[in-house]
């Protein structure tokens, strides 16, 4: 006879509200009851279910503010889209030219790079700007120093210091600096300072940035006011529509007389670190897909765990009457439970970590947090992931544990005889100790439950490994870059003058092989010195130099001055299409042009440069055979004596009369590189470690459940005599073979995946394909760390099963 159970919803009685409340009431006590069992697995459950949900809402948190706060940042400043310098702007009308039909806004924005002393001693570049009316700005906006309004109006004679120069200078308000410009040293007092989003961090790259009125700004600089012009164009959707825009204005300069000097275009509406925050948030994106990958593994494997133990009480619930519907809400219920007390833990976390990270970005790139409360849309997120994560990850073992017919669910023991693997002969011929070759057969009871193990570790120390791997190839690229320059240290001149005024103030100092002079220099300062018509810039040298080493992407070196050729780096390949090499470009420098043999593209982590032989830079543009730039070669390249080599270089700098743009080690040059990197490099391994640790914790419930399915037989071990000590180790020894072999696999996929990680984020990060490194270090910390994981993973399940007594064991049910 089938009887209905009032317990499971049966009709014993009338149905009514009060008759469905009591059938919740029983099914919740059930659940409950069911949680307080082993308290120690829903610790683990919980544990899981935080840890993922906690990293993929920190991540959605932190892109969230991110994404949206650095682009806030920037474009609140109003940036500008072109800026025209010219020595005739004192014909222009410039009330007419913003009412021109093309104009948004357009006002005068002076700019001139000079020198300032940070420390006693030290100079580095300073990028001044001539700002017409504090009060009132229309373009390229500034702030005071906690971005909350608008910057304080510097005194006549003073200046505002943008704020991100105080972490490595001692500048500070009140205080005057000593700033050169050009031959004379002038002290200009710290009148306040000011945030600039617009700008690249100075902590990058190794600058300082200041604002002064347009009277002040003649008096430092010498040269007149009103000379550079900034606009921002009407409906202009892109760089070409910009350039257009730009091109149209300069003809009707022409007609009012005006010849335009330059004209610079930045890249349309990005801040210029732009490319850092991108990589940041798409390695959050791609390795917190991973983890919360893993840590999908990890539940549905503590759930099923849950489900393994309670076979027998769903065929018990069947045997008397309840559907398998309803068997099913009972632990849909307990996931939902098990959602809910997540959340409530990893929520919270979740905002304040992403909340943390996006400042510790946010400090990196000199922009302000403005986000002070997340829209409701991502609680909502958040919320549903914490309740809808466990229920879809538990979804499959509910259903296969509610499909088990009665009479197979009222049988269960835990592992059947059919899990068994017949005795491995390799084992036999290997004659291991009993223990060893006991766990080695353990292992592959489950088969399947042991490949996800394995793959989900594997997956880990891949990752693990590869964030390390990553990592030395981006060291080694600084390497390349301190390798490539053989000069100890390079003073670049704003001006040209002739080699012979050059070098003169340098001929009694110590220390110094010999000197080398150039033409164009480093970085992208000196594009403003030495370039094409079009921006890029030009580095003319002995073509058989000794103190350039770059490595070859395509073609040669440049082999001498007879034809006409010349060396594109490969961002100067990419901004040029990608031109064959062996094929002719023609250049245009100062309004003459030069047909030229591309003779190869090197590979150079710097802006777009282009390298010729100085003999021919001299026939087409330098007729008076000009130089800027002092590449100095020491004799004792000892750090120190280097030091001390650059600091005598200023002390004659400093009474002479030469227009120093800045003079700088080869070592300095890598740390700013490093410095640019440096946010990307400690972000790999601090992400990868997290995916270890989720697959980790995903080992460890794997072998939580091993031990509970295997209950019984731990009593009968027990029973036959088995100590303690032999059932902890046998356990311990099944964790560490799992690791051991997650490790020669993870390590194994860690070389294929290293190599497309290296080309990839170096082709994001840098525009270079990075070279495959192997990191020795990275491999050692791998392999300990997993061990160590492996044994933690394993110590602690193997303590809950010595921990049985064996009448408990022998009874489990």
């Amino acid at each position: 006879m089938h009887i209905k159970s009032p317990l499971l919803g049966g009709v014993a009685r009338s149905a009514g509200v009060g008759y469905i409340n009591t059938t919740m009431n029983i099914k919740f006590r059930k659940v409950t009851g069911d949680l307080r069992v082993n308290p120690g697995r829903i610790i683990l459950v919980i544990f899981a279910l935080v840890i993922g949900l906690w990293g993929v809402g920190s991540i959605l948190v932190s892109y969230a503010i991110l994404n949206r706060d650095l682009n806030e940042n920037y474009t609140r400043t109003n940036p500008l889209h072109a800026a025209i310098t010219s020595k005739d702007f004192k014909r222009l009308d410039l009330t007419a030219l913003r009412n021109r039909p093309e104009i948004e806004k357009a006002e005068f924005r002076d700019f001139a790079t000079l020198r300032i002393e940070t420390h006693p001693g030290e100079w580095i570049p300073l990028w001044l700007f001539g700002v017409g009316d504090f009060n009132t700005f229309s373009l390229a906006r500034i702030y005071n120093q906690n971005g909350s309004g608008g910057p304080i109006t510097p005194e006549a004679g003073a200046m505002l210091v943008e704020r991100d120069g105080l972490r490595f200078s001692n500048l500070k308000a009140g205080p005057p600096a000593r700033v050169r410009a050009g031959g004379r040293v002038v002290n200009v007092p710290v009148a306040g300072i000011g945030f600039d989003p617009a700008q690249a961090p100075g902590t990058q790259d190794h600058l300082i940035y200041a604002y002064v009125d347009n009277k002040t700004y003649s008096k430092i600089t010498g040269e007149a006011a009103n000379q550079r012009l900034i606009i921002r164009f009407k409906n202009a959707k892109t760089k070409q529509e910009v350039q257009a825009a730009a091109d149209g204005l300069i003809d009707y300069f022409k007609t009012l007389g005006i010849a335009a000097d330059t004209v610079k275009i930045p890249k349309f509406m990005e801040h210029p670190h732009q490319w850092q925050l991108n990589t940041l948030l798409f390695m959050e994106g791609s390795i917190g897909f991973l983890a919360f990958f893993l840590g999908a593994v990890l539940v549905s494997q503590l759930i099923a765990a849950i489900l393994a133990g309670q076979i027998r009480q769903i065929g018990i619930l069947k045997a008397i009457g309840a559907s398998r519907f309803q068997v099913f809400q009972i632990y849909l219920m307990m996931a939902l439970a098990l959602g809910v007390m997540s959340g409530m833990i990893a929520i919270p976390l979740a905002v304040k970590s992403g909340y943390a990270y996006a400042c510790f970005v946010a400090n990196i790139l000199n922009f302000e947090v403005l986000t002070t409360s997340l829209p409701h849309y991502m609680y909502i997120y958040l919320m549903a992931s914490g309740l809808l994560l466990p229920v879809l990850l538990s979804l499959p073992a509910i259903l296969k544990g509610t499909r088990i017919p009665v009479r197979e669910a009222l049988n269960d023991y835990g592992i059947n005889q059919d899990a068994g693997v017949k005795k491995s002969k390799l084992l036999d011929k290997m004659r291991l100790p009993v223990n060893l070759a006991l766990a080695f057969e353990n292992t592959m009871r489950r088969k399947k439950r042991l490949a996800v193990t394995v793959a989900a570790m594997s997956l880990g120390v891949a990752i693990f490994n590869t964030g390390f791997n990553v990592q030395q190839s981006l060291k080694d690229l600084l390497s390349d870059v301190n390798n490539s320059m053989k000069h100890d240290v390079q003073v670049v001149l704003i001006n040209q003058i002739s080699k012979e005024e050059a070098l003169k103030y340098f001929s009694g100092i110590g220390n110094i092989r010999r000197i080398e002079t150039w033409n164009g220099g480093r970085g992208a300062m000196q594009n403003m010195v030495v370039s094409t018509d079009d921006g890029v810039g030009i580095i003319a040298l002995p073509y058989n130099s000794d103190l350039l080493t770059f490595r070859s992407i395509k073609g040669r070196w440049l082999s001498g001055p007879a034809e006409p050729e010349i060396v594109m780096n490969q961002e100067a390949a990419v901004l040029y299409g990608n031109p064959p090499v062996g094929g002719y470009h023609t250049l245009s420098v100062r309004g003459k042009q030069l047909k030229a043999k591309l003779a190869g593209i090197v590979e150079e982590f710097e802006k777009p440069k282009i390298y010729m032989a100085q003999e021919q830079y001299d026939a087409l543009a330098n007729p008076d055979h000009y130089v800027n730039s002092l590449m100095f070669v020491a004799r004792d390249k000892g750090y120190g004596k280097v030091m001390a080599l650059k600091r005598d270089i200023e002390k004659a700098i400093e009474p002479s009369s030469l227009q120093v743009l800045y003079v700088m080690m080869q070592a300095e040059r890598v740390k700013i590189i490093y410095d640019h990197l440096r946010i990307i490099l400690v972000t790999i391994v601090f992400l990868a470690m997290l995916v270890l640790v989720v697959s980790a914790i995903g080992m460890a419930s794997a072998t939580s459940i091993n031990i509970m399915e295997r209950t019984r037989e731990i009593g009968v071990l027990r029973a036959i005599g088995a100590t303690p000590e032999i059932i902890y180790n046998l356990f311990v020894a099944e964790g560490m073979i799992v690791s051991i072999a997650s490790i020669f696999i993870g390590l194994f996929f860690s070389w294929p995946l290293s190599i497309v990680a290296s080309r990839f984020f170096g082709n994001l990060m840098l525009e270079v394909e990075l070279h495959y490194s192997f990191s020795k270090t990275g491999f050692v910390i791998t392999l300990i760390a997993t061990l160590i994981f492996g044994w933690i993973a394993s110590r602690i399940p193997a303590q809950r099963a010595v921990s049985v007594s064996t009448r408990e064991a022998l009874s489990y049910e």
